[in-house]
């Protein structure tokens, strides 16, 4: 007697896969989270390690001596560098240093200030950049740092520069530079705007020659300008610091504007003909025949058909204006005819709403001037050939389509725009102008330019402009788009 198999003998293919399945989704999942884990690991040890050179930046700067502590070319001045890199476990990091004075106004601010000393104390701020994964981070550590005892003046005078836009409300983050060659040392440095657009420096060398440029991603420009042979009446001309005083300068940037300019010709009268040298001009033909430079009933003379047809190419102008006219030019025997009619680009007749008598078919000239371009961008010439004499044939000598094309993009064509904001004049009092643009429309005949916003006039030498869409001076607004169209001769 055979024995019964028990149910629980074995494992099933099926319990084999459902099991190695879910094993393998709880392996994904701790695999996922110790990637997570290790990820979050790396980058709190790269935010430590900045913070760390942050802050033993930081410490090295208050074991300074108070007169000491500033930067190379910075206000103050000291021998600390703006921007310095270090390397741990070969990740770059850049450590920027930026120190400036502090007016409290605990007793009074600028002009007010109860002991006319406005450089309070020094105010660190020490920013450790780095990247990870393509992204940039970084730390930033602030101190302060004060004298020991009382305040004491640095024989200085204090640069403010506020930066604002068109309208003259307040720009933040605006980068401004300031430059001076003729202090010792010499100062270059670079901040950022405040909330209210300002920087405020206390403590600046008295000079005549500060050099203030400000800009911002996406923004014009602005700056001082040096009087110079050519520039004698610069605006604004380099800032000048005196003791004890608050010198300001404003300057105003906005976001830039994009100009395109496209040039054409004018529109001109244009021909698609067939003079019936070959048949390559024609996309479809029945009983007739190209010979000799004329179409005529295929055949010869005593077997000539009663009638053939031909239906011309496609005439499609890339820069339709519109349609003019057709024309056949015809040697009609007695007893012959040639009937000429307009067909759209999917080879069906115009019907005679849209051309009168096209249905019929025309033996003279057709005018097309009420055919629509839009409606109709495509058109093609079908004629059809008749006798009643099997000895003659009707013989189309040519035939012609009309049409005005354009305007038509006109490649490579000097222009100069001319903004109407001036940095100053000459000694005999000509303008000299902020915004000059001398460029082409290369052969693509259009030109796109990033400029401020500002009144633009244009000159295209060598070239009357005929038709100016808008017409010129341009006026540019902030953050704005404007497209203008020239049509020119020469």
């Amino acid at each position: 007697m055979r024995m019964r198999r028990s149910l629980h003998s074995g494992m099933s293919l099926v319990d084999v896969v459902v099991g190695s399945a879910l094993v393998l989704i709880v392996f994904m999942g701790l695999f996922g989270i110790l990637r997570a884990s290790i990820k979050i690991t790396g980058l709190s040890k790269l935010k430590a390690t900045a913070t760390e050179v942050a802050s033993s930046q930081i410490e090295y700067i208050r074991s300074l001596s108070y007169a000491s502590v500033g930067t190379v070319g910075g206000i103050p001045a000291g021998l600390i560098p703006q921007i310095a890199t270090t390397t741990n476990d070969g990740v770059p990091y850049v450590t920027r240093t930026y120190i400036e004075y502090v007016d409290d106004p605990k007793d009074g601010f600028a002009g007010t200030d109860t002991n006319h000393i406005t450089t309070d104390y020094k105010h660190i701020k020490v920013t450790t950049s780095y990247t990870i994964e393509g992204i940039a981070r970084n730390v930033t550590l602030v101190s302060n740092v004060v004298p020991k005892g009382l305040e004491s003046t640095a024989d200085g005078g204090t640069l403010q520069a506020t930066v604002v836009n068109a309208t003259g409300a307040p720009v933040s983050g605006a980068s401004v530079r300031i430059q001076n060659a003729s202090t010792s040392p010499t100062i270059d440095l670079s901040t950022f705007s405040d909330v209210l657009g300002v920087v405020y420096l206390p403590g600046a060398p008295t000079s005549t020659q500060y050099r203030i440029e400000v800009s911002k991603d996406g923004y014009s420009s602005a700056q001082t300008y040096l009087r110079d042979a050519t520039n004698q009446n610069p605006t604004p001309g380099y800032l000048t610091i005196v003791g004890g005083s608050t010198t300001s300068g404003t300057f105003a940037i906005d976001l830039l504007t994009t100009l395109v300019v496209r040039t054409f010709s004018p529109i001109v009268a244009a021909l698609w003909s067939d003079t019936f040298t070959d048949a390559s001009k024609l996309q479809s033909s029945s009983g007739v025949a190209v010979t000799g430079g004329t179409l005529s009933l295929s055949g010869s003379v005593g077997s000539y058909p009663a009638s053939g047809s031909a239906l011309s190419t496609l005439v499609a102008p890339t820069y339709l204006a519109r349609w003019t006219s057709a024309s056949t030019s015809a040697s009609l025997p007695a007893g012959t005819n040639v009937l000429v009619q307009v067909y759209d680009g999917a080879g069906a007749l115009l019907p005679d709403a849209v051309l009168a008598g096209n249905s019929t078919g025309f033996s003279d000239a057709i005018d097309l001037s009420g055919v629509s371009t839009t409606t109709y961008p495509i058109l093609a010439l079908h004629a059809a050939l008749a006798t009643n004499n099997a000895s003659t044939t009707p013989v189309v000598l040519d035939w012609y389509l009309g049409y005005d094309e354009g305007p038509l993009p006109l490649p490579n064509i000097s222009f100069t725009l001319t903004g109407g904001k001036t940095v100053g004049s000459t000694g005999a009092g000509a303008s000299i102008y902020k915004t000059t643009v001398s460029t082409s429309t290369g052969a693509t005949a259009s030109s796109t330019l990033s400029l401020e916003w500002d009144s633009y006039a244009l000159s295209v030498p060598g070239h009357t402009i005929i038709l100016a869409e808008p017409e010129a001076p341009y006026e540019l607004l902030p953050g704005a788009a404007l497209d203008a169209v020239l049509i020119l001769t020469p």
